[in-house]
């Protein structure tokens, strides 16, 4: 599909090209026209036969210049085809002009190798190579018709054969640069093509801004992929007496209800750069410092969970103002070590944190009411310079064998 994508893009730069060749021609040869007579009335140093041909051939040119920037310019008329046929009408022009001066050996010759570098612009090889090969065989036309003519600077064969071969080189080196750039730009579409599908693949777990960060860093997008042990501050978050009211919900209700709750509240995580876990039904895991390093990650966590409280609020207010059913949410945030990494089978794989530090996060979130968010006691710890906590004292966890200390976010 690139390749598809990137024929089209050369194919309307190709046209694009024509019409800037055309406008080159016609200003190229309103000032060689300008300099014609400049040269002829007011400096005198042209002869009378030579100036009227010069000035009839110009004019021959500048009338097909002037139709074929008509048709292709204003009316739009474009076809593959034309770039040769115009590509054979400046080599044919400028052989006939070349010829009618008596110019096989003057300044005009060198003008062979401004049509092979003009024609650069239509991106094609093949019509590089064909401007080149024509430019080789106008040359040739002007060397043959001054062999044997006494009132021209006679050009050896072997001299008339060098130019020739070096139009032709100049048009392979054009062409083979013209091939290597469309190649290159392939390469970096393809590339481009990739990273998007990777930002796109990241966007689901982290902010536009962390995948891009991500992919930016020396280890790419296996960042998020390879196992590895790390620290981490996880965010529970679950809806309070859910089921019941999933049971008194139509199923598209529901999950019409859940898709606009989820929406804002991922909204919020990715604002305060967290990664995406999962979805559990209600329920939302969010991980930070994981895969990229965040040395305040309980602080992030902490802030995360005070403004899900206060997104939930808002939207409780507009959902009770439209008569819809309001949300309870509670939240737990704790920190400690996990195995973080994508975890599947070869068809499916997800992202996911693993280890005690993840379980007691799901517990200690169970214990908290709806619009309350606890943290564990390693967590206030860390993030007691910048938030308010009330101390609810130690609790009985299932797993732990020992009753653990809770905290309270206060709002502030």
């Amino acid at each position: 599909m690139t390749k598809e994508k990137l024929g089209a893009f050369f194919s309307a730069e190709g046209r694009s090209g024509e019409r800037k060749i055309n406008r080159i021609r016609l200003a190229f040869l309103a000032v060689f026209f300008l300099n014609e007579l400049f040269n002829y009335h007011a400096l005198g140093v042209l002869d009378y036969r030579l100036h009227i041909r010069a000035v009839w051939s110009m004019l021959a040119w500048g009338l097909y210049g002037a139709a074929a920037w008509y048709a292709m310019n204003k009316v739009g008329l474009y076809a593959r085809w034309m770039k040769y046929v115009s590509a054979t009408a400046d080599a044919l022009f400028l052989t006939l002009t070349i010829v009618l001066v008596e110019g096989n050996n003057g300044p005009l010759v060198p003008l062979y190798f401004v049509l092979i570098a003009v024609s650069a612009v239509r991106y094609s090889g093949k019509a590089i190579l064909a401007s080149a090969g024509l430019s080789a065989l106008g040359y040739a036309a002007v060397w043959r018709y001054s062999c044997g003519n006494p009132r021209l600077l006679q050009i050896s064969a072997y001299a008339a054969v060098i130019n020739m071969l070096i139009l032709a080189l100049a048009g392979v080196v054009a062409g083979y640069a013209a091939k290597k750039m469309r190649g290159l730009v392939l390469k970096f579409a393809e590339n481009q093509v990739r990273r998007e599908l990777a930002e796109a693949a990241l966007s689901r777990y982290v902010s536009h801004q962390v995948a891009r960060k991500i992919l930016d860093s020396p280890e790419g997008g296996a960042a998020i992929g390879e196992g590895r042990r790390t620290r981490a501050a996880i965010l529970f978050s679950d809806i309070r007496g859910f089921t019941p009211m999933s049971e008194a919900m139509e199923a598209g209700e529901l999950v019409k209800l859940l898709n606009v709750y989820f929406s804002r509240m991922v909204d919020v995580v990715f604002r305060h750069d967290g990664t995406l876990d999962k979805f559990v039904g209600d329920a939302l895991i969010v991980v930070f410092n994981d895969p990229l390093e965040q040395p305040d990650a309980e602080k992030r966590a902490v802030a995360c969970a005070a403004e899900m409280q206060r997104e939930i609020a808002a939207f409780n207010a507009q959902q009770s103002a439209a008569g819809g059913k309001t949300l309870g949410v509670g939240i737990g945030v704790h920190c400690g070590p996990v195995v973080a990494g994508n975890v599947g089978s070869q068809f499916r794989m997800d992202y996911t944190v693993m280890g005690d530090t993840v379980n007691f996060t799901s517990r200690l979130q169970g214990k908290a009411p709806a619009g309350a968010v606890y943290v564990s006691a390693a967590v206030r710890e860390a993030t007691s310079r910048y938030f308010t906590y009330k101390g609810l004292g130690r609790m009985e966890f299932k797993g732990c064998s020992e009753p653990a200390e809770v905290f309270e976010l206060q709002a502030g």
